[in-house]
């Protein structure tokens, strides 16, 4: 498999909030709590891959390109209240690989920030995997999301991720 932008992006996607898409609290999560969700589309995303020794990429990521530990990844991507939908900030990423291997197998542990147009932020930190769905802690915010607490669940599109945070009250 070919290391992609959307691979690079699912991995360090899902780390924003914004209250244009805040949903009142449902069944499935605690009383009071605020669903956030962003849209980030590949084709407005940037990443860089550091391929720190033993240098496995080359140029070019393919397909028998490995991460080894050590090896880090930095994003920033724009973030959507839906898509086609109004812009709401960026999300700025950055993980380091402690899992090395193929693509399918390597885990890195990340932090986020998304970045609101308001100023207001929101962080993110834990453990990702390039092929599955990841759920990760809400460490803090400022502004409107002062002392932000909760969990993202970051999921793949073909062409681009969308990132659901859970704000507990």
């Amino acid at each position: 498999m070919r290391l992609s932008k959307r691979s690079c992006v699912v991995v360090l996607g899902g780390i924003a909030a914004t209250a244009a898409v805040a949903v009142p609290s449902g069944s499935a999560q605690a009383p009071g709590a605020t669903t956030l969700s962003f849209y980030e589309p590949d084709a407005q995303s940037t990443f860089k891959i550091i391929d720190n020794p033993p240098k496995t990429f080359g140029k070019r990521p393919g397909p028998k390109s490995r991460f080894t530990i050590g090896d880090r990844l930095t994003l920033s991507s724009a973030l959507f209240d839906k898509k086609g939908g109004t812009r709401q900030g960026r999300l700025y990423a950055d993980g380091t690989i402690v899992k090395g291997g193929a693509f399918e197998t390597a885990k890195l542990i990340a932090t986020g920030t998304y970045v609101l147009n308001d100023g207001s932020q929101i962080s993110v930190q834990g453990y990702f995997s390039f092929t599955n769905n990841s759920t990760v802690s809400v460490v803090g915010g400022t502004g409107r999301y002062e002392g932000a607490r909760g969990h993202l669940l970051s999921t793949s599109a073909e062409d681009s991720s969308t990132d659901t945070l859970t704000l507990l009250p």
